[in-house]
């Protein structure tokens, strides 16, 4: 029974009645078979609206992740170390997510489902690979087309308009997301060693930034190193992954019993992190201001720069990346700059600048 907030039968007389066209008019289709799917477990179950805003999310980030995949380019590159444990972790979904559903255990089958969207998927695989997200197009383009398939018997319209969409951008051929096979897990690519390394991974960057936040630290600004105090190392590709995360130049292990591991920054700086600090700081505040005007992620432009001489010298020394992180043809640093500007700041250090050629 689908019961009230304070848990009593609905009843007309009792006036607490809430009929599904309400909730289909109010939300959707989708939104009602999701919502039961998650709560009914087989007993009495209150209804809460305010679930869906819950449920909103989800929805979202899942619409959110097919417009990134779809600006993203083709391009055929090794699998990296995060791909293969993003593929692994895919494929177990398939095989738990597949024998839910044949046990009639939707709630489940949905709770494996949120867990791989919103955080394996979303927010780490996604975080790690967005400074090389187009390598990563293949790889992300058949779990996205998996993955609705494994939401479809849940979500038939949300999955269905989105598969049509890639139907008439020529990315899958069916007719119809019901005219595909099931997806099939491949037992060879489920790696459960290299899973947990990454869950441990995930967890020391975790207690990395919480260090940071103590100390004060914007992620920004690269620290010397960051020392793990743990039984085993997890190997060189996840250690660049977790230095990546941490923003530090390297990672060292020390040995310590698994129950008493912790994560140490080492928050000392030295000139040239400082200066790779302040480059960070202004492409990212350059991107904002590009974002601002209009300009598309392809558009390559000039760049004036007009800020004090200690603030230039450390830009300038760091050049090359400013040209490749801003998208820009050429960097001028000048004392002069006329026209439609834009300014900001930097740790209290003023910057001003303009795109040229727009």
């Amino acid at each position: 029974m689908v019961l009230d907030l304070g848990k009593k039968k609905m009843s007309k007389s009792l006036g607490n009645i809430v009929s599904p066209e309400e909730v289909i008019n109010k939300y959707g289709r989708d939104f009602m078979r999701y919502y039961f799917a998650k709560f009914s477990k087989g007993e009495d179950f209150s209804y809460d609206e305010e679930e869906f805003k819950e449920i909103a999310k989800t929805f979202n980030i899942l619409i959110n992740i097919d417009t990134y995949i779809n600006q993203l380019s083709s391009k055929n590159i090794k699998l990296e170390e995060e791909d293969k444990w993003i593929i692994s972790r895919f494929y177990n979904l398939i095989r738990g997510v597949t024998e839910d559903y044949n046990n009639w255990k939707f709630s489940e089958a949905i709770q494996k489902l949120e867990g791989f969207l919103v955080f394996d998927l979303s927010r780490k695989y996604i975080q790690i690979i967005r400074e090389r997200a187009d390598e990563t197009y293949k790889t992300l383009n058949e779990i996205k087309i998996g993955l609705l398939k494994l939401y479809a018997p849940i979500l038939p319209f949300i999955t269905e308009k989105i598969w049509q969409n890639l139907r008439e951008n020529k990315i899958v051929k069916e007719e119809s997301i019901y005219l595909c096979d099931w997806p099939k897990y491949d037992n060879k690519k489920i790696n459960e060693e290299l899973e947990k390394n990454f869950d441990m991974a995930f967890e020391i960057i975790e207690r990395g930034l919480a260090e940071r936040d103590k100390v004060q630290i914007g992620l920004k600004w690269p620290l010397v190193k960051t020392v793990v105090y743990y039984p085993k190392e997890l190997g060189k590709k996840i250690e660049e992954i977790i230095a990546r995360q941490l923003n530090v130049k390297k990672i060292e292990w020390k040995k310590a019993k698994e129950k008493e591991w912790r994560v140490e920054l080492d928050s000392a700086t030295t000139p040239e992190l400082e200066a790779e600090g302040y480059a960070r700081e202004f492409a990212r505040n350059v991107q904002a201001a590009r974002k601002r005007e209009g300009l598309e992620k392809g558009d390559i432009l000039n760049l004036k720069v007009a800020t004090d001489k200690g603030l230039r010298a450390m830009l300038e020394a760091n050049k090359k990346f400013l040209l490749e992180r801003t998208n820009s043809k050429s960097i001028e640093f000048t004392d002069d700059i006329s026209g439609k500007t834009s300014e900001f700041e930097i740790k209290g250090k003023k910057v001003t600048i303009i795109f040229c050629n727009l």
